[in-house]
């Protein structure tokens, strides 16, 4: 059979396993390349591309985690990975854990012995993916003075998240996304821009210039549905800015929206790191109405401690847990830890990053409020948010007419 998924890597350092994970793969139509070593892999990962890798933990005195780490710094995200492991279903979770936390594309994780049909599927991609290339995307030459130039020149806009509420369907809220639209670059990532200009110390102008745009295009939708807020992330960098609470209320003032139409979401790692100031600047935001939200939960060092200290009014479970739950036990214990905390502290809940219908019937189960997540739509421009939302709340509200009309008959 002729190769036409592409090309396969095997790294085992036990022959009769690699030769037989070879052949399955030759057998499905790859193109098989094996290594027995960390090191032999390494070689190849950093001269050719591969769709997908097939890698057992063990590899004698180095270790399949090292060769993740090695294939998430060398950017082979697209690549598909099977983990391939003799250890106990703690440490397969855990390693789940670790290819997340690395943004790698894991296809599968197969215990020994293996089980030949598992493997043959997970091996078996539905269709060919584009051929993962070490240091594939060239780092965008983005510097400080380009991106004062954007903001100077209304390059920054946001789109918009929708947030459900899970006890009416109706959306109640939604998430500003920063977005920044170029002439030479396209596109850019706030995972490119962000960082450069929290290092160049223009967080301030950045987060000034994506609040006014979130305020401006989301007045539609604040004033169409009653109650609606608008959450926007303030940077770490800005938690020791005393001035920030002035400024969030100055924004709001211009653009005639009320304070109690936003809500300013912060991760708790920044809320952490210098907890008196943050302390101030949350206080002084909650008097004046604004909402604050406790951002990707259980991510930082002092979940608790945020917690107890600071007045958050919402929490958000970070996605990496909501979309764990389903297959894992040790994940759905979290979140539903992280429910019953939120709510001994009467704060709402929400779950962000809900993918599959299996993740929403886990949160509406455990009490959480509130989703957001492909499930239910991407980010979307003002225009299309507004009408998705609109359409989304017209037929929750057909539904919940229906439903009282049949209880009201019965």
């Amino acid at each position: 059979m002729s190769a036409t998924r592409g090309r396969l890597l095997v790294v085992d350092d036990d022959l009769v396993q690699r030769v037989l994970i070879g052949k399955i793969g030759a057998k499905l139509g790859y193109e098989t390349v094996v290594a027995s070593s960390y090191e032999a892999a390494t070689e190849l990962l950093g001269r050719e591309g591969f769709e997908i890798m097939a890698l057992d933990l063990s590899l004698g005195e180095r270790d399949g985690v090292e060769l993740l780490r090695f294939v998430a710094d060398a950017g082979l995200h697209a690549m598909s990975i099977v983990i391939i492991s003799g250890c106990d279903d703690r440490i397969m979770k855990a390693t789940r854990r670790v290819a997340s936390g690395l943004k790698l594309s894991l296809g599968a994780c197969l215990t020994k012995p293996l089980d030949l049909n598992r493997l043959r599927n997970a091996l078996e991609l539905p269709c060919r993916a584009p051929l993962a290339t070490p240091f594939a995307s060239p780092q965008l030459r983005i510097t400080p003075e380009r991106i004062l130039r954007g903001l100077a020149a209304d390059e920054f806009f946001v789109e918009f998240q929708p947030k459900i509420a899970l006890e009416t369907g109706r959306v109640i809220g939604a998430e500003a996304l920063a977005r920044w639209r170029t002439a030479e670059f396209g596109m850019v990532s706030p995972l490119v821009f962000i960082p450069i200009a929290e290092q160049a110390g223009l967080m301030r102008e950045v987060t000034d210039c994506i609040l006014s745009s979130a305020m401006s295009q989301g007045r539609k939708l604040i004033e169409r549905n009653p109650g609606f807020t608008i959450a926007v992330n303030i940077s770490g960098t800005l938690m020791s800015d005393l001035t920030l609470p002035d400024r969030i209320e100055e924004i709001l003032r211009r653009e005639n929206i009320p304070p109690t139409s936003l809500t300013v979401e912060i991760t708790e790692t920044s809320a952490m790191a210098d907890v008196d100031r943050a302390n101030d600047i949350l206080v002084r935001l909650r008097i004046k109405k604004i909402g604050t939200a406790i951002d990707d939960f259980g991510t930082g060092y002092s979940s608790l401690a945020a917690l107890v200290r600071l007045p958050f009014s919402e929490l958000k479970i970070d996605q990496s847990f909501i979309k764990g739950c389903e297959s894992d036990d040790d994940m759905m214990k979290i979140v539903d830890a992280s429910v019953a905390l939120a709510k001994a502290f009467n704060m709402k809940v929400v779950a962000e990053g809900v993918e599959s219908p299996e993740a929403l019937e886990i949160i509406r189960r455990i009490g959480c409020d509130v989703a957001q997540g492909f499930l239910f739509a991407p980010s979307l421009r003002r225009a299309r948010a507004e009408r998705w939302i609109s359409e989304r709340n017209s037929l929750a509200d057909e539904q919940a007419a229906s439903a009282t009309q049949t209880a009201l008959a019965s």
